[in-house]
């Protein structure tokens, strides 16, 4: 009796453990894309230069330069940088510097030049933007926590937008929107000095085909199988 008790406690257990898996809102994962612009001004600007749209994000892409102040590479993890302001106002940080700060990321192909460029700077004078793209095999409802501005987009279509600066909030302010599945796109801008945050919730599931050499090894190993099983029966 004493035993069924304990198996019936580890299941009340396991099953709590699950729902609260559940409950608890995922932070959105992957391979992404990443392009990245870096620019200055030599006066202080207001912040409509550090919009996070698709419009000032090309606009200013297209006039950077390869290598010295915009790149493309990889970045694989989740969604979530922090760059507090501590030491106060000082704004230190690189670009690398911020992407380094997620739990579980890794970055493959930055420049290192433009991964030194300090990340942010009042009064708008250095704006990073960062445009994160990735393909998702379902529809997930999705959530943002930033300090500056972002724009979401599902399949090129505007899902989620509060593009000017602010200090750090959610959007939505409550509940969630639901991503359809398909191309995942998102505009950051780290603006006006630190904080710098970024944090998208998400269970999404990336649609990465598995590679050709990988198919043909489990179709090897399986071929080793049947020979395996035929000189048992003889």
């Amino acid at each position: 009796m004493a035993f069924k008790k304990t198996i019936s406690a580890a299941f009340v257990a396991a099953g709590l453990c699950a729902f609260g898996a559940v409950a608890q809102a995922a932070t959105l994962s992957g391979t992404f894309e990443v392009r990245v612009v870096n620019y200055t001004f030599g006066s202080n600007q207001n912040s409509s230069v550090a919009k996070a749209n698709q419009s000032n994000f090309d606009n200013r892409y297209d006039a950077a330069a390869d290598g010295v102040n915009r790149d493309t590479f990889i970045y694989t993890g989740s969604l979530d940088f922090f760059v507090d302001n501590n030491p106060r106002d000082l704004d230190l940080e690189s670009i690398a510097d911020f992407l380094d700060t997620a739990p579980d990321g890794s970055v493959s192909g930055l420049d290192d030049v433009v991964g030194g460029l300090k990340l942010s700077a009042p009064t708008f004078r250095v704006t990073t933007l960062f445009e994160f793209t990735e393909v998702y095999s379902n529809a997930f409802e999705t959530r943002v926590t930033h300090d500056d501005g972002f724009s979401m987009y599902d399949d090129g279509e505007t899902l989620l937008s509060y593009a000017n600066p602010t200090g750090i909030r959610s959007t939505p302010k409550t509940g969630t929107v639901n991503f359809t599945g398909g191309e995942f796109k998102l505009i950051y801008a780290a603006a006006n000095g630190n904080p710098s945050k970024l944090l998208v919730e998400g269970n999404g599931i990336p649609a990465v085909p598995l590679p050709a050499g990988i198919l043909l090894m489990g179709t090897a190993l399986a071929g080793f199988g049947v020979i395996r099983r035929r000189k048992a029966r003889g």
